[in-house]
C-alpha cells in the first residue's frame, strides 16, 4: 500500500500544462482529409491543444510550388532548371492556395500551425534524393536565393492574409531532422546555412517573428550546443530550440509488425532535462525548448501505441517532463502515409486516435492530464496529484507493466487533512479491461476492416470506466484506498460539495434508504 498525504494547505511547486500545448500530425497534405480535422477538434476539445506542427509543409502534396507555364516559351536557363529533373520548364510560382485551405480550417478550429518549414520543393531541390511514400525531396536548395525568396513570399502571405498579430503567435521551426542521412543528406553545417537564410527570410517580413531549430533526432545527441554556438558566432537569431526524442533500446521487424525494447519510463523526461541543460550551457542560455517529436517507438507497425500500456509508460514522462516548454506527442491521427496507408484497423500507428475516430488510451492519459491544475500537492514515479484554482483536488496515477515486479497490482492509500469539507470523488480509469478497444478487437476476430456493427462495438468499448463516491473530511483525516490493475491509467477528482438538503421541504431521506441493498 503506497501511502499519499494531500496537503492542500502547503504551496506546492508548479506544474507546468507543456503536453498539451502541440500535437504532431502527418504530411501537412493530409489536412485536408475530413477525418484528421476531426481528430484535431477532439483534441482540441478534450485534450486542450492549441498548435499542430505543419510537417512536411514545402515538399510532396500539395507542393507550394507550380510552374507558370509548361512550354519552352518563358524558359529562364538563368534559375538552373534541368529538363531531366522536372517534368516541366518556365516561371517558379509560388502556389499557397491549399495551404490557405488548411489553415483557415485549422484557425477555425481554434488550432494554429507550429510551422515545419521545409522540405525542399522539387524544383528547388539540388538532387532527387528524396523519403517517405509521398516524395518528400530532402536535399538543400540549389539556389539559396531562390529558396530564400520563397519562404519570404509564404510569410509575406501569410501576413496579409492573417494579420501581424496573428502570425506573430506561430512558431518556425527550420527542417526536421537534419543530423538522419535521410531527412537531410548532407552534412549539419549546410544545415545552419539553410537556417541561417531561411530565418532571414522570416525575418524580413517582420523581425519580432519566433524562429528557431535545429529539430534533430536528439535521442544522443541532439546537436544544441553546436547549433547555438553557430547561431551566437555568426549573430544568427535563435528564439527558440527544437528537437526530438524517442526511448527506444532495441528494433526488430517480423513480417509487417515491429517490436521495441524501451528504455525505463523515465527516459524521456531525463533527455529532455540533459537538453536543457545543454541550451543553459550554451552561448544563448535560457532559450525555451519544444520537444516537436516524442512517442514511445519510432514505429508506425508497433502494437504499442495502441495498447494501455503505451498510456501507462508515457504517463511519467507526462508528469515529469517539466523541462521542455512544450512536448509535440507524435502524432494526433492514424491517417499516417509516410510508409503506406493504414493495413488494419488497429496496426499499431502512432495516432491518438484511430482512423475511425476511435480515442486509444493514451488519449484518455493526456486527457487526464489536461484536468489537473497547476500546483503540485505530491508527485511519485506513480502518481501525480494537484491542486486547481477551483477548489479540486485532482490527482493521476499508473502503473505500467513491469516484470521486475513479483506483482502487476499497484495499491494506494490516500490521506486527506481535516479540511472541513465534504468532497464527491470521481474517478475514471482506462487498463487492460476498460477503454481498451484493441482488446474488443481481438476479441472479435481480428478483422482488418470490421463491419460498421463491429465498430459501434470497438467505439462503444473506447471510453474510460467511471465511478463515485462521497469523501467526508469533516471531523477527521479521510482515507481512500485505489487498486491499480496492469497498465491503468486513473484520474481522481475530489470535487468540493456544499449541501443543500435543507432547501428540500419534507424529504424523508431514511425512506429511501430502505430500498438500498
Amino acid at each position: 500500500m503506497m501511502p499519499i498525504f494531500l496537503d492542500i494547505e502547503r504551496k506546492g511547486a508548479a506544474f507546468k500544462h507543456n503536453f498539451n500545448k502541440v500535437v504532431g500530425a502527418e504530411h501537412f497534405g493530409t489536412l485536408l482529409y475530413e477525418p484528421v480535422l476531426r481528430h484535431l477538434e477532439m483534441a482540441h476539445r478534450d485534450l486542450g491543444v492549441e498548435y499542430v506542427r505543419c510537417h512536411g509543409l514545402l515538399s510532396g502534396s500539395p507542393d507550394l510550388c507550380s510552374w507558370a507555364n509548361q512550354s519552352k516559351v518563358g524558359l529562364h536557363p538563368e534559375l538552373g532548371f534541368d529538363v531531366d529533373q522536372m517534368s516541366g520548364q518556365g516561371d517558379i510560382m509560388a502556389n499557397f492556395a491549399y495551404i490557405d485551405l488548411i489553415l483557415d480550417r485549422l484557425l477555425d478550429i481554434g488550432i494554429k500551425p507550429f510551422v515545419e518549414i521545409g522540405f525542399m520543393p522539387r524544383i528547388l531541390a539540388s538532387s532527387a534524393h528524396t523519403l517517405t511514400r509521398w516524395d518528400a525531396y530532402t536535399s538543400p536548395p540549389r539556389d539559396y536565393r531562390l529558396w530564400q525568396e520563397l519562404i519570404e513570399s509564404l510569410v509575406r502571405h501569410w501576413h496579409k492574409r492573417y494579420g501581424k498579430s496573428e502570425i506573430s503567435s506561430w512558431y518556425y521551426e527550420v527542417w526536421n531532422e537534419p543530423n538522419l542521412e535521410g531527412f537531410w543528406p548532407a552534412s549539419m553545417e549546410e544545415y545552419y546555412k539553410l537556417y541561417a537564410h531561411t530565418v532571414q527570410a522570416v525575418r524580413t517580413v517582420d523581425p519580432g517573428l519566433r524562429v528557431g531549430g535545429p529539430a534533430t533526432a536528439g535521442r544522443t545527441d541532439a546537436h544544441i550546443d553546436a547549433f547555438l554556438r553557430f547561431c551566437s558566432e555568426n549573430k544568427v537569431p535563435v528564439d527558440f530550440v527544437t528537437s526530438h526524442a524517442y526511448p527506444v533500446c532495441t528494433s526488430e521487424r517480423k513480417g509487417e509488425f515491429a517490436y521495441h525494447t524501451l528504455h525505463p519510463p523515465t527516459f524521456l523526461a531525463n533527455r529532455f532535462a540533459q537538453m536543457r541543460d545543454e541550451i543553459d550551457g550554451s552561448p544563448l542560455p535560457g532559450l525555451p525548448l519544444h520537444i516537436t517529436e516524442y512517442n514511445s517507438t519510432t514505429s508506425t507497425h508497433e502494437l504499442i501505441h495502441d495498447l494501455p500500456f503505451n498510456a501507462a509508460y508515457l504517463a511519467r514522462t507526462v508528469s515529469e517532463g517539466q523541462a521542455a516548454d512544450t512536448m509535440s506527442y507524435s502524432v494526433v491521427s492514424d491517417m499516417f502515409v509516410e510508409e503506406t496507408i493504414p493495413r488494419a484497423e488497429f496496426h499499431g500507428g502512432f495516432g491518438l486516435v484511430n482512423i475511425h475516430d476511435i480515442p486509444k488510451p493514451t488519449y484518455h492519459m493526456f486527457c487526464f492530464f489536461s484536468q489537473l491544475g497547476e500546483e503540485v500537492l505530491h508527485r511519485s514515479e506513480h502518481c501525480l496529484f494537484t491542486k486547481r484554482a477551483d477548489g479540486h483536488i485532482v490527482g493521476v496515477l499508473w502503473n505500467p507493466n513491469d516484470r521486475a515486479r513479483s506483482s502487476q497490482e499497484l495499491s494506494f492509500r490516500l490521506q486527506l487533512p481535516m479540511t472541513g469539507k465534504e468532497y464527491m470523488l470521481r474517478s475514471l480509469f482506462i487498463d487492460e479491461e476498460h477503454a481498451n478497444p484493441y482488446r474488443t478487437w481481438e476479441l472479435l476476430g481480428r478483422a482488418r476492416n470490421p463491419s460498421r456493427s463491429d465498430m459501434d462495438l470497438l467505439r462503444e468499448s473506447a471510453y474510460p470506466a467511471v465511478a463515485y463516491r462521497k469523501v467526508d473530511a469533516r471531523s477527521e483525516s479521510a482515507l481512500i484506498d485505489l487498486t491499480l490493475q496492469k497498465n491503468a491509467v486513473m484520474l481522481v477528482d475530489m470535487i468540493p460539495v456544499e449541501e443543500h438538503i435543507e432547501a428540500f421541504y419534507g424529504l424523508d431521506r431514511a425512506h429511501y434508504a430502505e430500498l438500498s441493498v
